[in-house]
């Protein structure tokens, strides 16, 4: 059982994290945001690799969670409800998804924080295909794409929208990429 500080402690990073990823964030900013020692949060997380993984685990369930919720209405509502996720996160927020963040620092990442990231996106990938095979059963997506294939691009060409976006200070840019990319999907 987690207690409200080492939760207090896993959300502060979470947040750093996706403002500067991996290698932008340490315990002492961490520490400084919750207002104890850096020390302390050895307790709860004895290593950065530790943290970071229970960061990056805890953002892909949550995110699991928020994709279970979505209302099952039809493929082209649920690939664009499944966009406006990443849209509020940058809109709402300024930041970028944890997954494309620790993504970008693949080379430099644990291995225990790689895997989270790979099974993050392996569960994206996996849900926008069965999206996409349901909207091709039922006539709202075209039958010549490949919904493995597709899925990948649209995960891919999401979190690459999403720090350009971010980049240049234009969370709409985000939105519009996302409203094309399932105009690509449509029947």
């Amino acid at each position: 059982m987690q207690t409200e500080k080492a939760s207090e402690i896993l959300n502060v990073a979470r947040k750093l994290m996706m403002d500067r990823g991996y290698n932008g964030f340490s315990f002492r900013d961490v520490a400084a945001e919750v207002g104890i020692k850096s020390a302390s949060i050895h307790y709860h997380y004895p290593t950065k690799a530790e943290l970071a993984r229970a960061a990056a685990r805890t953002y892909r369930e949550d995110f699991s969670t928020a994709l279970n919720a979505l209302p099952s209405t039809n493929a082209i509502g649920m690939l664009s409800a499944y966009g406006n996720l990443f849209v509020a996160t940058l809109r709402d927020h300024g930041r970028v998804c944890l997954g494309g963040i620790l993504a970008s620092d693949a080379t430099t990442l644990p291995e225990t924080v790689r895997y989270e990231v790979e099974c993050f996106f392996e569960e994206q990938r996996l849900w926008l295909s069965q999206v996409l095979r349901k909207g091709q059963e039922n006539g709202e997506i075209i039958t010549t794409i490949d919904p493995d294939d597709f899925s990948a691009m649209f995960v891919s060409s999401l979190e690459g929208a999403m720090l350009v976006a971010r980049g240049i200070g234009q969370p709409d840019h985000l939105a519009q990429s996302i409203d094309q990319l399932v105009q690509f999907a449509k029947a």
